[in-house]
């Protein structure tokens, strides 16, 4: 079993149960809406600031990740994967579904730094690559879902969950999956969030 298939079958396998959102998870998600998110400042790998309900996830169809450009393991499985899906889902990408990759390390993750990590895996236009504050940034970590239950495990950097959150804002449907995913599969779980016209 090579590296790749590992990591596929340990996201899948721990987290198969939280597939989809359940529906308590995903009316705090929307409840409040900016008051949720708190609107916090966040820098793209353009050096744009964006604010993070208002401007990126308000009215938007949005999938989701947490990363790290010094993470030599699952990140750069995660991000090949999601190159892959944004190459599936076409011109959508940056027209009316948007991907968004946050630095868990972002007193690190430069701006700078985000682009050159962006241009080496290929990323094309409407994948935003972002930073923050550290409080900030932990702040929508927990707000995303993106936590561990359990703390000394969730405090370990080097096994953040390998998964991606993937949310059609305005009609309150929010799903997580594994990042490892086949990306066909990805896309599937994209087109459940996102009813095609009839």
């Amino acid at each position: 079993m090579n590296r790749r298939q590992f990591f596929v079958g340990t996201a899948a396998t721990a987290l198969a149960p939280f597939a989809l959102a359940s529906t308590g998870t995903a009316q705090r998600l929307h409840q409040d809406g900016v008051e949720w998110f708190t609107d916090v400042e966040v820098t793209a790998q353009n050096g744009r600031t964006y604010r993070f309900y208002d401007d990126l996830l308000k009215g938007k169809i949005i999938i989701v990740n947490f990363f790290y450009t010094d993470c030599d393991r699952l990140c750069p499985l995660m991000t090949e994967n999601l190159v892959r899906v944004q190459e599936l889902l076409g011109p959508r990408v940056g027209k009316d579904i948007f991907m968004y990759s946050i630095s868990l390390q972002p007193e690190h993750d430069t701006p700078e730094l985000l682009a050159a990590y962006a241009k080496t895996y290929g990323v094309g236009p409407g994948w935003l690559f972002l930073t923050g504050k550290p409080d900030d940034i932990e702040l929508l970590r927990h707000r995303l879902g993106f936590v561990d239950s359990n703390p000394v495990e969730d405090a370990n950097l080097e096994r953040h969950l390998g998964n991606v959150r993937i949310a059609n804002v305005p009609m309150h449907r929010w799903i997580m999956s594994p990042a490892l995913l086949e990306p066909y599969a990805i896309v599937q779980a994209v087109k459940r969030a996102i009813p095609e016209p009839a």
